[in-house]
C-alpha cells in the first residue's frame, strides 16, 4: 500500500478564495470609472443644461404704457424722448440645478436701433441652482433719422451669456412682455432733415 501526499502550493502563491479583495478592486475602480465618465458627460453638456424664465423686466412708471389687449401678455410701449436714457431691470431666475455665472444680459436689438445701448459691462451676477437675481440696462433714444414715422423696433428676447461649471454659454429668453418703440416725427427728431434722400429709412 503507497501513501499519496496533497500536491503543495507553490511557495509564496495564497490560493484565491470568493469574496476576496480582489474581485472588489475590481468593481471599485469599474465604479470609478463609470463616475468619471459621468462626471465628463455632465462638464461637456453643462452650457446646455442652464434655462432661464422669461422675465418681466422693471421700468420707472414714467418709462411708457403696458398695452394689455397688444399680444398675449400686453407690451410694453415706451415713451420715445430723443437724447434721453431709459434704465430697464431684468430679473433671472435660474431654472436648472447646476450654478451659473452671467457675465453679460444685452436686448436683441437690429442694427440702429431705436434704443442704443450705453454704459459698461455689467457685474457679474452669480445665480445658484434655481436661483434668483437682477441686471440693470441703460439705454438712450436714438437713431430715430432711419426710420419713417410709422416704423417701430420691437424688442421681445435678451441674450444672457456667462459660464457654466468653467464653460461658456449664451441663451436668448423670451421676455414674457416685450416692449415696443415707436419712431418720432420729423419734430420729435432733431436729427432727421427735410430731404428724404439724406438717411435710408427703414
Amino acid at each position: 500500500m503507497s501513501l499519496q501526499t496533497a500536491p503543495r502550493p507553490h511557495a509564496g502563491v495564497a490560493p484565491l478564495e470568493p469574496g476576496l479583495p480582489g474581485r472588489g478592486r475590481g468593481r471599485l475602480v469599474a465604479a470609478a470609472l463609470g463616475l468619471a465618465a459621468a462626471l465628463a458627460v455632465g462638464w461637456a453638456l453643462a452650457p446646455h443644461l442652464v434655462t432661464v424664465h422669461s422675465p418681466e423686466v422693471a421700468l420707472a412708471p414714467d418709462a411708457g404704457l403696458h398695452v394689455e389687449g397688444y399680444g398675449d401678455a400686453g407690451t410694453y410701449a415706451l415713451h420715445y424722448r430723443y437724447g434721453e436714457r431709459v434704465e430697464l431691470t431684468v430679473p433671472l431666475r435660474n431654472a436648472s440645478a447646476v450654478p451659473w455665472r452671467v457675465t453679460d444680459v444685452e436686448l436683441v436689438e437690429p442694427d440702429y436701433p431705436l434704443l442704443e445701448p450705453v454704459g459698461g459691462p455689467i457685474e457679474p451676477v452669480a445665480l445658484t441652482p434655481y436661483g434668483d437675481g437682477e441686471v440693470g440696462l441703460v439705454f438712450e433714444y436714438a437713431n430715430c433719422r432711419y426710420y419713417h414715422e410709422r416704423a417701430n423696433n420691437s424688442f421681445d428676447q435678451v441674450r444672457v451669456s456667462g459660464t457654466v461649471l468653467g464653460r461658456e454659454t449664451s441663451v436668448l429668453v423670451d421676455l414674457e412682455v416685450p416692449l415696443v418703440v415707436h419712431s418720432q416725427v420729423i419734430l420729435d427728431c432733431p436729427e432727421r432733415t427735410l430731404v428724404r434722400g439724406d438717411d435710408v429709412r427703414r
